[in-house]
């Protein structure tokens, strides 16, 4: 049986429709669509939205089938492991500290910079777009910082709220609902090691394609405790999948 579309599949469908009628609507009723040239431009961007969308669709479909190959019953996981509350909430909130001192320490640089050319722009036109630019740049340091504290509390109470388990597999993982994969659509496993912390972690770390070459994104699993034999063993597995891929 067909399994069910995805609600990104189904958004991702929708797109598409709309996008649809936006580049057929002045064909289909040039009466309504009369906006001295105005059409053609919505025809163009209902145009980007249909083939974004389309291509969106078979993305979240091989997500969508990457859950179902960890979820099924007939999974053929390498782990599943399942987490004391103590334990969750340990690595939970360590996980927070980790990803709010990485973020803040970017958002040093990135505010130092927006700032700094801002201030540049004031002293050279004092009377006129100098203000505005600083203006500018203030206002997109306010908002990063509002990202930043918003998006990593939203992680961790997210977080907080999920079934403690994990289950790992060849080609991803399911932290949660946390859904990570590194086989398919060009993405690959770069390193999996061991890393100290309250609690030790197995880091997983993979790339993807990007704009401007690949994007490299990092999850951790907490290791559950009495189990090092199992983890050692796992690590291994995923560093000579690595050396031999």
């Amino acid at each position: 049986m067909a399994s069910k579309l995805s609600a990104g599949e189904k958004v991702c469908w929708y797109c598409v429709l709309t996008g649809a009628l936006m580049v057929g609507g002045p064909g289909l009723f040039p009466d309504a669509f009369e906006w001295n040239g105005g059409q053609y431009a919505m025809g163009l961007v209902g145009l980007l939205i249909a083939l974004s969308a389309f291509v969106s669709v078979f993305l979240f479909r091989a997500r969508h089938k990457g859950r179902e190959t960890l979820t099924s019953p007939s999974a053929k996981l390498l782990a599943h492991w399942t987490y004391k509350t103590g334990e969750w909430a340990a690595f939970v909130g360590e996980d927070f500290e980790r990803e709010q001192k990485m973020k803040w320490s970017l958002f040093r640089i990135v505010a130092s910079l927006c700032l700094v050319i801002g201030g540049i722009f004031w002293v050279l036109d004092p009377d006129k777009g100098g203000p505005w630019v600083f203006g500018v740049m203030l206002s997109l340091v306010l908002v990063i910082m509002g990202v930043i504290v918003i998006g990593t509390r939203v992680s961790r109470d997210s977080r907080r709220g999920m079934v403690p388990e994990v289950r790992i597999a060849d080609n991803g993982l399911l932290l949660g609902k946390e859904l990570h994969l590194w086989k398919g659509w060009m993405a690959r496993l770069e390193n999996c090691d061991l890393v100290e912390g309250q609690p030790p972690c197995i880091e997983f770390v993979y790339s993807t394609p990007a704009k401007n070459g690949r994007q490299t994104n990092s999850v951790r699993v907490p290791a559950p405790q009495g189990r090092d034999q199992e983890v050692r063993e796992l690590v291994d597995h995923f560093q000579s999948m690595i050396e031999t891929s």
